[in-house]
This record gives C-alpha cells, sequence and structure tokens, in this order.
C-alpha cells in the first residue's frame, strides 16, 4: 500500500517549533556563557580583593566546650590552687617564725639571767655555763633559721602578688565569661592589626562583599597569639584575637567581618 501524503500533525507545527527551539539554544547558550563569564569574574574579583584587602577579620563564637574556654578555665583553676599551696606554705612559715621569736627570747632572758651564777667557779656554774653554751648556741641557729624564714615569706609574698595578677587577668578574660554565656570574639591576623583599632566599625556583608552593614565595632585586642585561616583560601593565618561588641548578633555566625569600611564602600 503506497505510503500516504497526507501531513502529520508534527509536519504541520515543526515549522513553526524549530526556530523557537533554535532562539531557547541560543538564550541557554548565551545564559551558560553569562554565569561562566560572571563566574570567572567573581573568582578574579574575590582573588584580587583578598590579596590586597587589610581589613577582614573572622567571627569566634565562644562556648564553653570551646577549646580556649576550657583551657582558660584550667589555667585559672591551676592559678587558685597554686594561691592556696602558697598560703598554705606561707601560713606555716609564720607559725616557724612565731615559734623561733619565742625561743630566741626565752633563749635570751635565760642567759641574762643565768650570766651572775655562771660567773662563778663552782660545780653548780660550770653546769650553768655549759646550760648558757647550748642556748646561746640554739638561740644563734634559730636567728639564722628566722633570715632565711623571713626571706621565705617575702618571697611567698611576692609569689602569691604574681599570682593574683594572674588570677585577676584570667577572671577578667572574655574566654572566662564565655563559661556563662556565649561569647563572639573576632580573629585579627597580623597583616591586619593596624586597621583592627579599638573602637573600629565592623560591617557583615550579606553577599560576598556587597549588602554590608554595620554589625559592631572592636573593643579591644586581647594579647597572645592564636591561629585561625583565611576566609577566602582556607589558608592558615597567625594573629591576635579582638574582643568585640555585635550589635548584629546574627553577624557573628558570618564567614568574615570587615573593619573600617564595607570592601566596596558605594555597596
Amino acid at each position: 500500500m503506497p505510503p500516504s501524503d497526507k501531513p502529520t500533525p508534527w509536519n504541520r507545527i515543526a515549522p513553526f517549533l524549530q526556530p523557537t527551539i533554535i532562539r531557547l539554544y541560543k538564550v541557554a547558550g548565551l545564559v551558560a556563557l553569562g554565569a561562566i563569564l560572571l563566574g570567572l569574574v567573581s573568582y578574579v574579583v574575590l582573588n584580587v580583593f583578598y590579596f590586597f584587602d587589610r581589613t577582614w577579620v573572622r567571627p569566634v563564637i565562644l562556648s564553653p566546650q570551646h577549646e580556649k574556654v576550657i583551657e582558660t578555665t584550667a589555667a585559672l583553676s591551676d592559678a587558685r590552687m597554686r594561691h592556696s599551696q602558697i598560703e598554705g606554705e606561707k601560713a606555716a612559715a609564720a607559725t616557724e617564725l612565731a615559734g623561733l621569736h619565742r625561743l630566741v627570747a626565752t633563749n635570751e632572758k635565760f642567759e641574762h639571767d643565768a650570766a651572775a651564777i655562771a660567773a662563778g667557779r663552782t660545780a653548780e656554774a660550770v653546769l650553768v655555763r655549759r646550760e648558757v653554751e647550748k642556748s646561746s648556741l640554739e638561740r644563734l641557729t634559730a636567728l639564722e633559721r628566722l633570715t632565711a624564714l623571713e626571706k621565705r615569706t617575702a618571697d611567698l609574698d611576692v609569689r602569691l602578688r604574681e599570682q593574683d595578677a594572674v588570677i585577676a587577668t584570667l577572671v577578667a578574660s572574655p574566654y572566662i565569661e564565655a563559661v556563662e554565656q556565649r561569647k563572639v570574639l573576632a580573629f585579627v591576623p597580623y597583616k591586619n592589626l593596624e586597621e583592627a583599632t579599638p573602637g573600629t566599625v565592623l560591617y557583615g556583608c550579606e553577599w560576598g562583599l556587597v549588602g554590608c552593614s554595620r554589625v559592631g565595632r572592636i573593643l579591644k585586642i586581647l594579647d597572645g597569639e592564636t591561629q585561625d585561616r583565611n576566609p577566602h583560601d582556607g589558608s592558615g593565618e597567625r594573629g591576635q584575637l579582638a574582643e568585640i561588641e555585635m550589635t548584629d548578633r546574627k553577624a557573628a555566625e558570618q564567614n568574615v567581618l570587615f573593619a573600617g569600611s564595607r570592601p566596596f564602600w558605594i555597596f
């Protein structure tokens, strides 16, 4: 049976669909090319920006389980324990000092009272002189021990003051504050410290480097070196932590903040 020359529905609509499909392919290609170019430009911009930027800081949320919080809490416990030990040593030294002072005073009185008797030539005088000599030797030994104990007591006083200072520093540390409530700090790499001075405003961005607004400010730079990673390439960085005040608590969960100004000030 010969094939029918009657046109099918596809044959009727194909001439109209083909141009549309071609245009869709072109649009899809342009969109894909645009996305690739946009990604490439964004990658280049980000790399160039972070190569020259000296304003980024990384928020660090402290909790009781944070490594530095645990470490500082342990250091505070150790400092208080050492303080108690030093106080115990000082109390023992004070007790011994009091006993030695009494011994010296008693022996001095005995030697003074026995001086007249010991001056004689009787057997009793010989025995008294022997006792006086023993008392004098005992008193001199006690005086030497007194000198050593007084020096040790002075050293213990210095150590107590040092421990008081250590304890006061640790108690004032934000790591100790984080034991009872969440605390937010900021890691500042050494190369960015000049921009992250106390009072500097912090900015957080909604979309990478744009859509930025004020989220807090830097209060002070904390002593001691720490390490964190670069927010762009993940490489290790050395620096210090800063105590910050957040006006937008949600911004503490961002990957990076900027000190002093927005990355692109018009955005």
